[in-house]
């Protein structure tokens, strides 16, 4: 039997009916306007899901209530007692490797500088192994501080929370195969419950701890758009898309993204906070043990919460090692010194002035931690003014 042009004809455009409707079949597929976000959370399974990052959050914990002890001008901590809080945790596990050295360095400076029963001598330092600068007059507890007026509980704990918790995400992220599961980890290690509290009532399960809680600090709940808020969003994008299925793959790697940026920002952020706390407090025409520690604890905290970051792999954050570097050599804190900074500089006589600009380079913005943090994450004046304040407190959220 012949075939006949027409047949050929006919059947070629059946063909390509068939093609094409195959092709209709697979761009039918939803596209991100069909991803339905919810407003909460979904939390089942949560628990069994987020017992890793439980762990490293009790851990952290468990280290820095033992480092505090030695707030207590009397109290001795023994480097073997804060090594047994570290050493061999997933803590450490999950800590970048140059982090776990700075860490063993930092506890080796603090046990030292305990349990010395009379105030630091600041005013000479640095001098002796440091010791506590109590917050009251005739007091017996304040912060504790190397010989150099660096207070290494701050080195420690919050330099963890880039170098150990943030480092931890990322590598979750990383490793691939996402799950609802991961996001729920995410969640945890990051510091906030599926609740997202925003606040600090120890009354509320979903109260935030760790990098959520100055998330918290750093947000006016006015502002949608607060970094707290953000990175909520963030999360319960992540959660919907990875429910939804691989064709929201993308929405749900853009939602990782952002979390990650966002959640670098709030530790930023929180750096210029402290950084102005400082400088309040520098500025301040009579200085007396109470505002000397207040300023060289918030000095402290910014010096901690930079050098984190050092630990996590450049391709995981914004800010690079270059930038790491000059940041904390303007706070005369070099990430491999961590025994030998200059920090009791700040406190000098004769170049405490001279000091100031390294934190506010308001005269100079090539030179302050405050106006460079924010070139680089391109925080605009209003929210560098607003990150000063404390939102938890002003909107009564203790």
């Amino acid at each position: 039997m012949k075939i006949s042009f027409y047949n050929y004809a006919f059947l070629a455009i059946a063909l390509v009916f068939v093609a094409s409707c195959k092709e209709d079949d697979r761009v039918t597929t939803p596209l991100s306007s069909d991803l339905q976000i919810p407003a909460i959370y979904d939390s089942t399974g949560y628990e069994a899901n987020v017992v890793t990052e439980s762990q490293v959050r009790s851990e952290l914990a468990a280290l820095t209530r033992r480092m505090q002890v030695g707030r207590h001008m009397d109290s001795t901590v023994t480097l073997a007692a804060l090594q047994a809080l570290y050493n061999g945790t997933t803590l450490r596990a999950v800590t970048g490797a140059s982090y776990q050295a700075k860490v063993d360095t930092a506890l080796r400076e603090l046990a030292r500088a305990t349990g010395k029963g009379v105030r630091y001598a600041w005013e000479n330092a640095p001098n002796g192994d440091g010791g506590v600068i109590p917050t009251t007059v005739g007091g017996n507890t304040g912060y504790l501080y190397d010989e150099n007026v660096l207070e290494m509980e701050q080195v420690v704990e919050k330099g963890l929370f880039a170098a150990a918790m943030y480092n931890h995400a990322v590598s979750l992220i990383s490793a691939g195969n996402i799950t609802e599961a991961t996001i729920d980890r995410l969640v945890e290690i990051y510091g906030a419950k599926p609740g997202f509290g925003n606040n600090e009532r120890n009354s509320d399960p979903n109260r935030d701890r760790f990098s959520a809680q100055y998330a918290a600090r750093r947000s006016d709940t006015a502002n949608a758009n607060s970094l707290y808020a953000q990175i909520k969003r963030n999360l319960l994008t992540a959660k919907a898309a990875v429910k939804a299925g691989s064709a929201f793959n993308r929405q749900r790697d853009q939602a990782l993204a952002d979390f990650k940026l966002n959640w670098e920002k709030v530790l930023a952020a929180t750096v210029i906070n402290y950084c102005h706390s400082a400088l309040d407090g520098l500025r301040a025409p009579n200085r007396d043990d109470g505002i000397v520690t207040s300023v060289m604890h918030a000095y402290s905290e910014a010096v901690g919460f930079l050098s984190g970051w050092k630990a996590v792999p450049p391709s995981q954050r914004r800010i690079t090692d270059a930038q790491i570097d000059e940041l904390l050599e303007l706070l005369r804190a070099p990430y491999d010194q961590t025994a030998n900074a200059q920090s009791y500089l700040f406190l000098s006589q004769n170049s405490a002035t001279a000091q100031l600009f390294r934190l506010d380079g308001r005269n100079d913005p090539n030179t302050g931690v405050i106006e460079r943090l924010a070139q680089i994450y391109g925080f605009s004046n209003q929210e560098v003014e607003d990150f000063r304040k404390n939102w938890v407190v002003l909107q009564n959220r203790r």
